[in-house]
Parts: structure tokens; C-alpha cells; sequence
């Protein structure tokens, strides 16, 4: 021992020095044993690591056949849907088909006429956009149509029952024309102008789905296909255009 102090620092000696003072002490506190009981209360506890199942993918757990589609076995082979297709498959999985008969899908609102119209300016026509196009979004300082519920900053109709509220009145071009058939210019300029809410004719998604309808999506392609000038006249099932202009 001796040899091998006279082989440490002058810091390590004083370093050993200190640890068996330290241990002289603590043995002159604790009595023989409690020291290592304390040490074992003290120490911090491990947690036990519990090991987690995979999980199983919700195709793993489908009772039956796993079904493959057409296109993966023949990638080539075109496939197409007919509506009577769609109408089967609306029908299994129980959802609401729009029925073309019965387009009331709002409740009427007493329709009572306001007498005092503000006048406008006729330069204010120009505002209207007569395409989706020319519409610009503005979330301050823009105004929301009823229909494709766009906050933009072209001219919107207004409603003229006094009965109605909120945005129900307000449609911009496009919409009235392409879900109507009517103009926004003329709606703005009549007196008499009731909003589609109001008329209870109205096919956004909000009042069909109020109505216990399915929404239509984007139908002036097909209105206009099967000869109609707007959606309400497709979904109304009256006459097409190009009929009555036959007859």
C-alpha cells in the first residue's frame, strides 16, 4: 500500500484520503446492513418493458373470399358502369337516390315582398361574373354564395322577401344560371325576385342533404347532354329543349 500511494499525485492521494473518510463516516452513522437496505429503497425502480402484439390488418380480419378487381387480373380490359349499375349499388348499400319527381327539397318560406328596395347603381352589373373563371376570392372583403358556398368578390342576387336571412339569397352568376336557368342580371334588376331557398327549389348540397337527398355534384354537363338549360329542369323531369322545340 505504501508503494502504491508514493506512485499516486498529490490530487489522487487527497481524492483516496476523502473516499475513506466518507466510508468511516457513513459506517459510524448507519449500523452495519441498514446502509444497503437504504440504497436498494432509494434506487430508482425499472420499468418493465411490456411487449406489444402486432397488429392485424383490417383485410386479415374479413370473414369470406377476398375479392379482386377486374382491372388486376386483366389490366387491359376495360371496365364500365351503366346507371342501372349504380342504381343497384345504391340500392344495396341503402343510400338515398335523388328522385327526379320530387325536387322540394326546402322548406317554403312565406314569401312576403320588401317595398323598399335599395336602387343600385346600374355600373354594378359588371360585377357579376358570368364565369367561374372571372370570380376572385376574398375572405374579407368577399361575399359567399348559396350555392358553391364561395366567398368571392363579384355581385351577388338579393333575395327580395323580407322573410328571408342569411346567405340564402345571395347567388353569383354562374350558379344561377347553370343550376336554374336564370340570369343573374335580371334577378338583381326585378323587384319581385325570389331566391331559389325561398321557392323551395333550391339543389345545393345543404338543402338536399336537409331534405333527406342525396347531393348531385357537378350536373350541368349532364342536364345539358340530355338537352336541358339547367340542372332544376333536369332534376324536375319536364322536357327537354331540344323536344319541346320539335313539338
Amino acid at each position: 500500500m505504501p508503494a502504491k500511494q508514493s506512485s499516486l499525485s498529490p490530487y489522487e492521494l487527497k481524492r483516496e484520503r476523502m473516499i475513506q473518510e466518507r466510508k468511516a463516516f457513513l459506517k459510524e452513522l448507519f449500523p452495519e446492513g441498514e446502509l444497503e437496505t437504504l440504497k436498494r429503497d432509494i434506487a430508482p425502480k425499472r420499468r418493465t418493458t411490456t411487449v406489444k402484439k402486432p397488429r392485424t390488418s383490417s383485410s386479415s380480419r374479413l370473414v369470406g373470399p377476398v375479392r379482386r378487381s377486374a382491372r388486376l387480373n386483366d389490366p387491359n380490359k376495360k371496365v364500365r358502369y351503366s346507371m342501372s349499375d349504380l342504381d343497384k349499388v345504391e340500392s344495396a348499400c341503402g343510400r338515398l337516390v335523388y328522385n327526379r319527381r320530387s325536387v322540394s327539397t326546402t322548406v317554403p318560406t312565406e314569401v312576403d315582398l320588401d317595398e323598399e328596395q335599395p336602387t343600385r347603381d346600374p355600373t354594378e352589373l359588371t360585377r357579376i361574373a358570368t364565369s367561374t373563371s372571372e370570380k376572385v376570392y376574398d375572405r374579407s372583403e368577399g361575399t359567399t354564395c348559396h350555392q358553391c358556398r364561395q366567398k368571392t368578390r363579384d355581385l351577388k342576387t338579393t333575395c327580395k322577401n323580407k322573410n328571408c336571412y342569411g346567405v340564402r339569397g345571395q347567388f353569383c352568376g354562374p350558379c344561377l344560371r347553370n343550376r336554374y336557368g336564370e340570369d343573374a342580371a335580371e334577378a338583381i334588376k326585378n323587384p319581385a325576385w325570389v331566391c331559389p331557398p325561398c321557392r323551395a327549389i333550391c339543389n345545393c348540397s345543404f338543402c338536399l342533404a336537409r331534405g333527406g337527398r342525396r347531393p348531385t355534384g357537378i350536373l350541368i354537363h349532364v342536364a345539358r347532354h340530355s338537352g336541358f338549360n339547367s340542372v332544376h329542369a333536369y332534376l324536375s323531369g319536364g322536357k327537354a329543349e331540344d323536344q319541346t322545340e320539335e313539338s
